[in-house]
């Protein structure tokens, strides 16, 4: 089972190249329909944008581990997050559909032929971790791109510190991305008996 969790084991990528120029496509067309126009550009530097960079380029230049790992953080947090923000705000627009939603699907069909590889999780943990500290640094502490400067709003009472701020949502980011992982294994490994029971 462990050979078949090797990105790319019958050499390399499926989906086409202009797939990912599509990708980028959609983050530009998201950054100046839903972001320029309202001061918000510096949220393009939420984590499952930079992911969804990461994977389209993975497409762009046939690199699977880049486009696993997009698939990994997409599936582990980035959607998520997004769901937990829509529950939240009760709003979204067609350009943030699409942004976490399209990397998913290319995503899922190269995991689908490829596999998992055990690095994927760790990987996405250590991105979401780096990319709190890269927001807190470089993105204005109003927007709370990452919730980099202050708490969720729901559960700002349970953790007023920024500290544990941190703490808790990397502890429940943790627990997200290891749990979907394990998820998704299991169903990769029934998809995978079930191709070899039909043959």
């Amino acid at each position: 089972m462990d050979d078949r969790l090797r990105p790319a084991h019958h050499g390399g990528l499926v989906t086409p190249r202009w797939v990912g120029l599509l990708l980028l496509v959609v983050l530009v067309l998201h950054a100046v329909v839903a972001k320029m126009p309202y001061g918000l550009l510096p949220e393009m530097l939420y984590a499952c944008h930079v992911a969804t960079a990461v994977l389209a380029v993975g497409v762009l230049l046939r690199k699977p581990a880049l486009v696993v790992f997009g698939f990994s953080f997409h599936i582990g947090a980035g959607l998520w997050g997004y769901l937990i923000d829509l529950c939240e705000t009760r709003t979204t627009s067609w350009t943030s559909v699409l942004v976490h939603v399209a990397p998913l699907v290319v995503g899922a069909r190269e995991v689908r032929r490829s596999g998992l590889p055990r690095w994927a999780p760790w990987a996405s943990f250590a991105f979401l971790a780096s990319m709190v500290v890269f927001a807190y640094n470089t993105t204005p502490p109003t927007l709370n791109v990452n919730l980099a400067h202050r708490p969720f709003p729901p559960v700002a009472r349970i953790t007023p510190a920024l500290w544990a701020t941190w703490v808790t949502n990397l502890i429940f980011g943790f627990f997200l991305i290891f749990t979907t992982d394990f998820v998704v294994r299991k169903w990769l490994k029934r998809q995978w008996q079930t191709q070899q029971t039909k043959a």
